[in-house]
């Protein structure tokens, strides 16, 4: 009896442990970066490629995300979208997508040769 009890009380003891992750805010320095987290923005956009930034937990996630934002730039993307933050362990990870935003009045051109 005993040893059915003491397994029962380690089945629950187990059972009962869960992860937890924290949510913080991603900042950046680039004002003129525009970053998307959930929602694909509603305006026209090429698509860049995908880059992943990894680091262990004393870089912190803005280092990151500035480190994210500043290799979108050189691969000349001015915005991010479908941006993640995951850690497991020690280690951060932020994602996104590096895409080209069409500037306003860009996106249609006017054919002025009357055709």
């Amino acid at each position: 009896m005993l040893k059915s009890s003491l397994l029962i009380f380690v089945i629950l003891l187990f059972c009962s442990c869960s992860a937890t992750n924290t949510i913080t805010k991603l900042e950046h320095q680039d004002e003129s970066m525009e970053i998307f987290m959930a929602k694909v923005p509603d305006k026209n956009f090429e698509e860049i490629g995908f880059i992943e930034v990894r680091g262990g937990l004393p870089m912190g996630t803005n280092t990151l995300m500035n480190t994210l934002v500043k290799r979108a730039k050189n691969d000349g993307a001015n915005g991010l979208i479908n941006v993640r933050m995951d850690s497991r362990g020690n280690m951060l990870h932020v994602s996104g997508i590096a895409v080209k935003f069409e500037q306003a009045g860009l996106s249609e051109k006017i054919d002025l040769s009357g055709n």
